[in-house]
């Protein structure tokens, strides 16, 4: 396959896909040789084009987005996001996140509430999964994130998250 047609179908897979897709799909329709160093230089290539859009690294994946600098003003449009967590949500998938595997027990330790809702409601939503049971009397269950987490949060993989003390940070200054 040519170069110019192989762009044209990594770009309109973006586009249609709405989500991050993976090295793995591409396989089916390109030479996998240097597969990964070429889409990359696509999505290098696409992003220089200052379109509005951008291509970026999320979940392992390639997605197809709105350039950050867009969406405050395109927003009143489109409206919010109707998938948006609650403050409880957020800041148990952050604990999850940052100590993951973890208990609920151990979440509602550092909430200092009943976790089992939102425990549940993030469970529903795919953004965290059980991850085995704790080696302990009870075998309570380990909870860690998922990929739709760092989809969600825009993310490649957990390392972009900013540090444990920086988040309580954050948090403490009301941001």
């Amino acid at each position: 396959m040519d170069n110019k047609r192989e762009k044209k179908i990594f770009y309109a897979s973006l586009f249609l896909s709405g989500t991050p897709l993976e090295k793995r799909f591409f396989r089916a329709f390109f030479e996998p040789v240097n597969l990964e160093n070429r889409l990359l230089e696509y999505a290098e290539e696409f992003n220089k084009l200052d379109t509005g859009l951008k291509i970026r690294m999320v979940s392992g994946g390639f997605q197809l987005v709105t350039e950050s600098s867009l969406v405050e003003e395109l927003r009143p449009h489109f409206g919010e996001k109707s998938d948006a967590l609650g403050r409880a949500s957020l800041e148990t998938a952050a604990i999850i996140a940052y100590k993951q595997p973890v208990t609920r027990l151990e979440i509602d330790e550092i909430r200092g509430v009943n976790s089992s809702g939102t425990v549940k409601y993030l469970l529903d939503r795919n953004l965290i999964k059980v991850a085995g049971r704790k080696d302990v009397p009870g075998r309570p269950l380990l909870y860690v994130t998922t990929k739709q987490f760092l989809e969600y949060f825009g993310m490649n993989d957990l390392s972009e998250m900013p540090t444990f003390r920086e988040w309580q940070e954050l948090k403490q200054s009301g941001g």
